[in-house]
């Protein structure tokens, strides 16, 4: 068979690999036949421990977990794979009204929530979105002196007399509001270029929660909690004095 140089030089598309993570069947399998239609490759765990044992044994581009789950919880789960190193991007799905969760679940490492009952479509642009590489990926500079404290987005951590750990999704929001320290940055810039989405008008509160978990994060930081500035009607903005460190 004859290969022409066009053929050759395209690669088909990858397909996405997403483990689905809930334990009400009827729920799941919804999932699936919602997920396999959008062309996706599925996974299916019923539980924690299932769950752990599907990452540990490949890779996925993205997971979808429930919190409410038996032998082992959500946020156990998400706990367990971050210590692991695992960074595969982590949609959680949570009660209606548990902001607490959803707290929790952030400050765990989930890179985004999706309220029960949910639409079809959110919960999919949601998914595509947490899929797409944000924009701001670069070889800018990663590392920064801020006062006495060192911030390494690579390593994801700011380092003085003690370690603050960052997660993902909270190291790629502080890396764009660096690379934009002159100016506010709205929320709907932020949806769209750090959290993957095609309309920053989505309907979620995932920015600001991130926001206020990385500066009670910061508050270990001396001076840590004045980095972020909310400018009012505007969005963000990193205001704290900084310079490149090699």
């Amino acid at each position: 068979m004859r290969v022409t140089m066009a053929s050759a030089m395209t690669e088909p598309a990858r397909t996405p690999r997403i483990l689905l993570v809930e334990d009400e069947a009827a729920i799941l399998d919804g999932l699936d036949a919602l997920f396999t239609s959008q062309g996706f490759a599925t996974a299916l765990a019923p539980d924690g421990l299932a769950a752990l044992d599907q990452l540990a044994a490949q890779r996925f581009d993205l997971v979808v977990l429930d919190l409410m789950l038996p032998r082992l919880d959500g946020l156990s789960v998400l706990r367990e794979a971050r210590g692991r190193g695992d960074q595969t991007p982590v949609l959680i799905l949570t009660a209606k009204g548990a902001e607490d969760d959803v707290v929790r679940g952030l400050e765990a490492g989930a890179d985004d929530y999706v309220t029960k009952p949910f639409g079809l479509k959110e919960l999919v642009a949601r998914a595509r979105g947490l899929l797409r590489r944000p924009r701001d990926a670069s070889e800018r500079p990663r590392r920064f002196v801020v006062g006495r404290a060192l911030l390494d987005l690579d390593a994801q951590h700011v380092r003085e007399d003690a370690e603050v750990k960052l997660t993902s999704r909270e190291a790629l929001l502080l890396g764009y509001l660096i690379e934009r320290r002159h100016r506010p940055v709205t929320r709907e810039e932020l949806l769209v270029d750090v959290w993957g989405y095609n309309d920053g008008t989505v309907r979620t509160r995932t920015v600001d929660v991130h926001v206020q978990q990385l500066r009670a994060k910061l508050k270990a930081v001396p001076g840590g909690e004045d980095w972020l500035e909310t400018v009012r009607g505007r969005g963000y903005r990193f205001v704290a004095e900084l310079r490149e460190s090699s």
